[in-house]
């Protein structure tokens, strides 16, 4: 798994993950959330027995912990949709070098991951990581492309939106690579005594890809008992089922 350096609390901590020992703002809630959050992906993707689980696990050990992160929640996500997920190694081949493959029924996906961070939201921005990300994933099915954005970009999100829709337009007028971007952002709000965390997926869609998909039912985030969107199954509900198992037993 991911080390334990990155998930307890650290003199030195994971700007990702906020694990520093003593707590400033809203640091205590983020750290707490994401490593529920990161605890469920895994929980998930394992009981799934997840094909090149290990290739996950490698990058925890040599890349930063976000992207990682990022990866880890959308695989489970995925999977919750019941797709049968493949992490995908890195070939360095063009049209191969994608994160994730998605197989249900019929129908496979390939998706990429990708994040952006310390830049502006501009339609040039999003047009050019499009142009990078479009040549890694092959040209033989549909493909979705997962796009992690800063909350900041979505503080006003009817001037976010005008900037996605330029940019998706202009860019699906000259590609038919992607089916879809689905960005991905994290709002953290502060209440009295506390506060809370909570995942928005915003689908975009392509009207004119190269190989046609219709099932976006199929992509939506699920909700759990309480009505909350689920990304993961929850680790703590199993154990919790384990030890009333043990129970019954006695």
């Amino acid at each position: 798994m991911t080390s334990s350096a990155t998930l307890t609390p650290q003199a030195k901590h994971d700007d990702w993950m906020q694990n520093r020992p003593k707590h400033a703002g809203m640091s205590g809630i983020v750290w707490g959330h994401r490593v529920v959050r990161l605890a469920n992906a895994f929980h998930t993707l394992l009981q799934a027995h997840v094909k090149g689980f290990d290739i996950l696990r490698e990058r925890f050990h040599k890349r930063p912990t976000k992207p990682c992160f990022i990866e880890t929640e959308i695989a489970s996500l995925i999977t919750v949709n019941g797709f049968t997920v493949e992490i995908i190694g890195e070939s360095g081949v063009r049209g191969r070098d994608f994160d994730l493959s998605a197989r249900r029924d019929e129908i496979t996906l390939s998706i990429e991951v990708t994040g952006k961070e310390g830049v502006r939201l501009t339609a040039k921005t999003i047009k050019n990581t499009l142009t990078g990300k479009r040549t890694q994933l092959p040209a033989t099915g549909p493909a979705i492309l997962y796009m992690h954005v800063p909350a900041s970009w979505m503080q006003n999100l009817s001037e976010a939106q005008g900037i996605f829709n330029q940019a998706f337009n202009d860019f699906f007028r000259r590609s038919h690579r992607f089916n879809a971007v689905f960005l991905v952002w994290e709002q953290v709000v502060p209440f009295s005594g506390g506060g809370t965390a909570h995942m928005t997926l915003w689908p975009c869609y392509n009207n004119h890809p190269r190989h046609a998909f219709s099932g976006w039912d199929l992509l939506n985030l699920p909700n759990d008992s309480n009505g909350r969107p689920m990304y993961a199954y929850s680790f703590y509900d199993w154990l919790k089922g384990i030890q009333a198992k043990h129970r019954d037993k006695i």
